[in-house]
């Protein structure tokens, strides 16, 4: 088990007393500290209560997440139809992401969309994931692209239209559109 995550280990006083070794703004420490209170106590972390929380509009949320997520402090993992915000790079170090599409769906529009997806896009994508199967949006990510036509609506669009004809990933890797 990982130290950090021990009972007896307070990590915000970590935080506080590694504070001149960690490589973060007042807001983004503020920001982490908050997301570790919220997990410690169980409380879902979403985008309104950070940004309610910090008295910062959303946009600023999203810069600040994108900003840690690109140190590596903070990591969104899906996990039973929820986005959970993992702080363990602040600890173990920032870890360098590896792009594996089936170990991650998330990788994978962050690579190709060329940037760190806001929480609002990775919300949809996790509704997705509740409605379509991993590959199947992995593949109408695919088709966007082709057609350089790199949003989530018109994905959500492929998706919709996939599913009235009743695509399946197999259907599509045999060539059936």
């Amino acid at each position: 088990m990982d130290w950090w995550k021990e009972k007896f280990i307070n990590r915000r006083d970590y935080m506080l007393d590694h504070l001149d070794e960690l490589t973060m703004t007042s807001d983004e420490t503020l920001l982490i500290m908050l997301i570790d209170f919220l997990n410690q106590h169980q409380i879902p972390v979403t985008h309104g209560i950070l940004a309610k929380k910090m008295k910062k509009d959303s946009g600023e949320i999203d810069d600040l997440l994108s900003q840690l997520s690109a140190k590596g402090y903070v990591q969104l993992t899906f996990q039973n139809g929820k986005i959970l915000f993992e702080i363990d790079g602040v600890f173990a170090g920032a870890k360098e992401k590896t792009m594996n599409f089936d170990a991650s769906l998330f990788d994978l529009f962050e690579t190709e969309f060329a940037r760190p997806l806001s929480q609002m896009e990775l919300q949809r994508l996790a509704d997705w994931l509740n409605v379509y199967e991993q590959k199947l949006i992995g593949y109408a990510l695919r088709e966007a692209l082709t057609y350089e036509h790199l949003s989530f609506d018109y994905i959500e669009r492929i998706l919709v239209e996939w599913k009235k004809r009743g695509l399946r990933p197999e259907d599509y890797e045999e060539g059936k559109r």
